[in-house]
């Protein structure tokens, strides 16, 4: 054993993957459990802020991490690199079914802050087009922060403002790596007009 107590690849709960995380929940591992929750909680705190008041968020803020625990733990998270959004869609679940339980005494917010629309077929086909390129894209950038980033953005579909809670960045690093690979992107797709990267 080395110095450090680190054998075999041995990894503490907060430095696991997405994958190696989901992993150890399913197995019953109560500090994975605290990490993720630890992990994510300021970004689904300042998620819920915005779209509930201060005593609902708490409210379905603790349901949304027994509900998302419980699911994990079940094996419902069939792809553990979008744990980031599949906690956040949860919360917004919660929040609308909060909503319709106490639909007679509270308002209740635009839905379209709570649940995007579904894209059209042609938005669906750019998008998965433009996904496919940056999933290559990511593979050659020497910067672990960089490739979360735009995998996080442009594959999981996360929110700007989440990912720069979740990893402590500010605005201007995210727009800096966006921008750069936006305009990589276009490079690709400057022969094919029916592919638009905003």
């Amino acid at each position: 054993m080395s110095a450090s107590g680190e054998t075999s690849g041995h990894k503490e709960p907060n430095q696991l993957s997405y994958e190696e995380l989901v992993n150890q929940i399913r197995s019953g591992n109560a500090q994975a459990e605290l990490s993720m929750v630890t992990r994510f909680a300021p970004g689904l705190k300042t998620m819920l802020n915005r779209k509930c008041s201060p005593d609902i968020a708490e409210d379905v803020f603790q349901e949304t991490w027994r509900v998302a625990i419980e699911k994990v733990r079940k094996g419902d998270l069939r792809q553990p690199d979008r744990l980031p959004a599949f906690i956040h869609q949860i919360a917004r679940n919660q929040v609308v079914m909060y909503y319709r339980k106490n639909s007679d005494t509270q308002e209740t917010p635009d839905d379209n802050d709570l649940v995007a629309p579904g894209p059209s077929p042609e938005q669906a086909l750019e998008t998965r087009r433009i996904q496919d390129h940056v999933r290559g894209m990511i593979e050659q950038l020497d910067t672990p922060r960089d490739r979360e980033i735009l995998k996080r953005y442009y594959v999981l579909e996360e929110d700007k403002e989440q990912i720069c809670e979740d990893l402590n960045l500010s605005s201007q690093h995210f727009n800096r790596v966006i921008y750069r690979a936006k305009t990589r992107m276009r490079s690709f797709f400057v022969k094919d007009n029916t592919v638009n990267v905003k």
